[in-house]
């Protein structure tokens, strides 16, 4: 079994750097519990469903959050434009909790980051916005021993453009060949794949473990 996915189906040459997905890889998360949370405070007559309220937000070609997480818009701004759209009847102070307290940590994925930290050098490919990462740099310990990040609204691009992994590429200042990416979205792998890297679409703990530790 080839434990890699990449151009030519063939194991390449040794990893030396691991980028890792952060949401539903190392943190589980569940987002529709806003929308869920944030309908009781919404006037908008239009919004009176937590199913139109998550698709405002989280549609990935149209949601409100594609501004904020390729960092075209301020947090201010993003809440502000949120609050007025959605006839919001609470504070920034009330909506950040509602916004932030999503995700869990997966130990065991935690746990492999650990136990790769003084082999590999490890990296952070993620789609996210300030007061998600700021929140989760604050609770999960674990985001701080990968030795490089790239976020979507610092880089200015949302996986699954391939500037975000370029920005990677160029930071790990070897062939691509001899980086692993790891994604929970199928479509993400292929663009990693596309430029030469190794990949691995994650799907369970075990199926990682399994895909991983023959390699190193």
């Amino acid at each position: 079994m080839v434990p890699f996915q990449n151009p030519d189906g063939e194991r390449r040459n040794k990893i030396e750097v691991i980028l890792f997905d952060l949401g539903n890889v190392i943190l589980p998360f569940n987002h529709y519990q806003i929308a869920e949370k944030l309908f009781p405070f919404t006037k908008a007559r239009e919004f009176q469903d937590p199913k139109k309220i998550f698709s405002y937000l989280f549609d990935y070609g149209k949601g409100a959050i594609n501004d904020y997480e390729t960092g075209k818009i301020s947090t201010s701004t993003f809440f502000q434009l949120v609050k007025e759209h959605l006839q919001l009847t609470l504070s920034f102070e009330e909506f950040q909790p509602i916004w932030n307290d999503i995700f869990w940590e997966n130990e065991e994925v935690s746990k492999i980051i650990r136990s790769l930290k003084r082999r590999k050098r490890l990296g952070l490919l993620s789609n996210t916005n300030p007061l998600h990462f700021n929140y989760i740099l604050s609770k999960f310990p674990v985001v701080k021993e990968l030795d490089q990040w790239f976020l979507s609204h610092e880089v200015g691009f949302k996986k699954p453009a391939k500037e975000i992994f370029e920005k990677a590429i160029e930071w790990a200042h070897v062939d691509s060949q001899k980086i692993l990416f790891i994604d929970d979205m199928k479509t993400h792998v292929d663009v990693a794949v596309s430029l030469g890297m190794q990949a691995i679409h994650f799907t369970s703990v075990q199926r990682l473990k399994e895909m991983l530790f023959p390699e190193f």
